[in-house]
């Protein structure tokens, strides 16, 4: 399954017509969900490798990079045929101390349940109910009252609320419109899956809205390029979304930033 043959990353990432990428690897059998593993794996390689050019003062013109990127092309680059995020978790252990024990690998199995569980349950979900609308109704308030407050100091006791605020943080950053949506989308699905479904909905409701507004205007391009520039953010929020989802701990989503739009959450 691939995404946007036409998009092209800033360090040559391009998808194929024959389901092979430029980096090497083959997605033909690729799942849905594995799709989104890889390109997360692909995004956060980019970005630390990004941050190290821009650490020694290139920050365009970036090194386009080909099957060399993965490095060892073996196993379809590690990645295999299909079970990714699997493989990735063996990758990883193959490269800490020696070779990977049960213990290992049953401890990382462990941490990743304990995150599902702990965003999975109802009483969590209940929670996150509430916090959602406490965070609406503080905004609906002020703006009714036509108070001018600064976003960092409302509450935002649910991930959706911080996600505004970092929308809005954000947008004077000079960043690339990727990044933010899936920044922003990762930040907003961290509490788990109410805030994951109210952060899709807000990114579909969002993108709805920019298609209105751009339609059938020249200066944002055809209606065919608007389409698909409206494509590439929902398929970026999903990213973000999913990343959001299967992290233990919400500054994780700073790894989709370029470091001078990083924050410390806590």
């Amino acid at each position: 399954m691939d995404f946007e043959p036409r998009y092209q990353s800033p360090l040559g990432y391009r998808t194929g017509n024959n389901g092979i990428d430029s980096y090497g690897v083959n997605h033909k059998n690729f799942s849905l969900r594995d799709e989104l593993e890889y390109q997360l794996a692909r995004h956060e390689r980019e970005q630390r490798l990004m941050n190290g050019y821009n650490a020694r003062g290139i920050n365009k013109n970036y090194p386009q990079f080909g099957t060399d990127f993965w490095g060892n092309p073996e196993n379809n680059y590690g990645f295999g045929q299909s079970n990714v995020a699997q493989n990735i978790a063996q990758n990883q252990l193959k490269h800490t101390s020696g070779t990977p024990t049960t213990t290992n690998w049953q401890q990382t199995l462990y941490n990743q349940q304990l995150t599902d569980i702990n965003k999975h349950n109802l009483g969590k979900i209940m929670a996150d109910l509430y916090n959602i609308a406490y965070d609406i109704g503080e905004r609906g308030y002020y703006y009714l009252q036509k108070k001018d407050l600064n976003f960092n100091k409302y509450d935002n006791l649910s991930s959706l609320g911080q996600a505004h605020t970092e929308a809005v943080r954000l947008t004077p950053i000079a960043i690339p419109d990727d990044n933010k949506h899936q920044y922003v989308s990762c930040v907003g699905a961290f509490d788990g899956p109410v805030t994951a479904i109210a952060t899709g909905i807000a990114g579909a409701l969002k993108e709805g809205k920019d298609l209105y507004r751009k339609w059938n205007k020249p200066k944002y391009g055809t209606n065919l390029q608007i389409i698909q520039d409206s494509l590439k953010d929902m398929k970026n929020n999903a990213l973000g979304i999913y990343k959001g989802l299967s992290s233990s701990d919400i500054n994780e989503c700073n790894t989709l930033l370029p470091i001078n739009a990083h924050k410390k959450f806590f």
